[in-house]
């Protein structure tokens, strides 16, 4: 699929929308080649029972309000990473909704969550989990759109280019060259859109962008 112009915040997808906040805790030390940009994005998606907030860091809250009860309720949430953990417990008392996480290890942050999300597991609303192998992380399949949200595994340059996460953000045991193999298993899928937290918003050319980035 050919990349395609649209709005980088609202409904991008049909079901699909993106949101961008500042985050809170970025300093310029986070900054550059090897690290994040202030600004972020998260997801909510539209399913049979309600709205999915992925990753939630929210601000305007009545704008997230007006839309959940647009969709009658929140369905649930879920949390590609331990770093993206935002305004999920804040999310999840307003809405009373249950929150889906991979289990982490010992060895990092622990935040509460109700439902674990294996690999390949349908977690919520049709959507797929599958691990990439960094300490807690999950990628998000959508079924309906087509599409795959990473949570920081993958990651865009200002400019588009879909990369993975530089090496000082903590690879799977086998480094780089292990996290470019659990992607490319990912190819699979046969997605059109591939959707970042860190970087700007790119529809299409879905998985050729992932061939590239892999390589």
């Amino acid at each position: 699929m050919r990349p395609v112009e649209r709005a980088s915040v609202g409904e991008v997808l049909d079901g699909l929308w993106r949101f961008e906040a500042l985050h809170p805790d970025w300093t310029e030390d986070e900054g550059g080649e090897e690290g994040w940009e202030q600004n972020v994005a998260w997801w909510a998606i539209d399913c049979a029972t309600g709205l999915i907030l992925v990753d939630p860091l929210v601000f305007d809250w009545a704008t997230v309000d007006q839309l959940v009860n647009d969709h009658g309720r929140c369905a649930g949430i879920i949390r590609t990473c331990h770093w993206h953990q935002r305004s999920i417990a804040e999310a999840a008392t307003r809405y009373g909704a249950d929150v889906w996480a991979k289990p982490p290890p010992s060895r990092v942050p622990r935040h509460p969550f109700d439902h674990p999300a294996a690999n390949g597991q349908e977690i919520l609303g049709g959507l797929l989990a599958f691990e990439v192998e960094r300490t807690d992380e999950i990628a998000l399949w959508l079924p309906v759109q087509a599409a795959l949200i990473f949570g920081d595994a993958m990651v865009r340059s200002d400019a588009g280019e879909l990369r993975t996460c530089p090496a000082s953000w903590g690879q799977p045991d086998g480094g780089p060259a292990r996290l470019r193999a659990v992607l490319g298993g990912l190819m699979e899928l046969e997605g059109e859109h591939v959707l970042v937290s860190h970087g700007p918003l790119v529809l299409g050319n879905g998985f050729v962008s992932i061939q590239a980035a892999i390589r």
